[in-house]
C-alpha cells in the first residue's frame, strides 16, 4: 500500500512538472547555434528539421540563432501548455565596422597679413612687391597683405639698394628693418601667439613645433608660438589626428581634439590673449 502510494506522488509530481514546461520547435537551416535565454543549447541538424527544444518552463523565453559571418537572429516567444514553432528566416550579412573618416583640416580664418618696416637711414624709398612708396616716418605700418611670399626693397640715393623675400601667414605681423647702412634686410620681430590644447581623452601624445610631448591633462598650453600654420598631430591607441593650426598674433588658438567616434576630431576657436 505504501509502495502504491509513493508511485502516485511521483507520477502526481511527474505530470506537475509536465504542466509547467512546453516544447519549441525550431525550423531552420542544419549547423546553426541555438541558445535559449542566452544559454548555447546545441546545433540545428535536417534529423530534426532544424533544433527541437523540450522541457522549457512556460513563460516568455528569447531564442536566439546564430550564423558564422551572419547577424544572429532572436525570437521572444511566451510558451503556454501548447508547443510553440520559430522559423528562421533568411540571414543578413554581419555589417561591417564603421570605418573612421578622415581628419579633415579644418580650414583657418584667411586673415590679412601687415609688415612693419622700419630703416636707417629712416628716410628711403620702400618697393613692396613693385609698389614703391616713400618712407618719411619712423615706422611705416603696410596693412591687408595676402598670405604667402613677398618681395621687399630698400633705396636711398648714395647707396645700394638691397632687397629680400619675406614670407607672410595669414594674421602675421611681421616687422623687417632694411638697413641701407650695414646693406642688409633682416627680420627684427616675429608676431607671437599661444596655443591651448583640449583633448578627449586626456593622455595622448602631441608633436607640435617639431617636439614630442606626452599630454597627461585636460589642457595643454604653449606660449610664444610664431604666428603662421603650424601642423598638430596628436596620437591616441595606435590612431592619429593632424591638422594645421593657425596661430594669430596676440591671439590663443583654442583648439578641440577628439578621438571619441561621432564627434568632431578638430575644432579650433581663437580668442584675445
Amino acid at each position: 500500500m505504501r509502495r502504491l502510494r509513493g508511485l502516485l506522488v511521483i507520477l502526481l509530481m511527474s505530470a506537475a512538472s509536465l504542466s509547467l514546461a512546453s516544447d519549441v520547435q525550431v525550423f531552420c537551416e542544419p549547423a546553426l547555434r541555438v541558445y535559449l535565454d542566452g544559454k548555447f543549447v546545441g546545433t540545428s541538424s535536417v534529423k530534426d528539421d532544424g533544433f527541437y527544444l523540450t522541457d522549457v518552463r512556460l513563460g516568455p523565453h528569447v531564442i536566439r540563432v546564430e550564423k558564422d559571418g551572419f547577424a544572429p537572429q532572436s525570437f521572444r516567444v511566451t510558451l503556454d501548455k501548447f508547443p510553440t514553432e520559430v522559423r528562421v528566416g533568411e540571414f543578413s550579412p554581419t555589417p561591417l565596422p564603421p570605418k573612421d573618416k578622415p581628419t579633415a583640416s579644418p580650414a583657418p580664418p584667411q586673415l590679412p597679413g601687415n609688415l612693419i618696416v622700419i630703416s636707417a637711414p629712416q628716410n628711403c624709398s620702400v618697393e613692396l612687391d613693385g609698389n614703391p612708396q616713400l618712407k618719411t616716418i619712423p615706422v611705416l605700418r603696410i596693412e591687408g597683405l595676402a598670405a604667402g611670399e613677398h618681395m621687399l626693397a630698400f633705396s636711398r640715393p648714395g647707396y645700394n639698394p638691397i632687397s629680400r623675400a619675406v614670407w607672410i601667414d595669414p594674421g602675421d605681423d611681421l616687422t623687417i628693418r632694411g638697413d641701407l647702412k650695414e646693406g642688409k634686410v633682416e627680420i627684427i620681430h616675429e608676431a607671437m601667439g599661444s596655443l591651448r590644447l583640449n583633448t578627449t581623452p586626456d593622455h595622448c601624445t602631441v608633436q607640435f613645433l617639431g617636439k614630442t610631448i606626452d599630454k597627461t591633462d585636460k589642457r595643454l598650453n604653449i606660449t610664444y608660438v610664431p604666428a603662421g600654420k603650424h601642423r598638430l598631430v596628436v596620437s591616441w591607441a595606435g590612431r592619429e589626428l593632424s591638422s594645421d593650426v593657425l596661430i594669430i598674433g596676440g591671439q590663443r588658438a583654442e583648439v578641440d581634439v577628439s578621438f571619441i567616434q561621432g564627434a568632431q576630431p578638430f575644432a579650433v576657436s581663437y580668442e584675445t590673449e
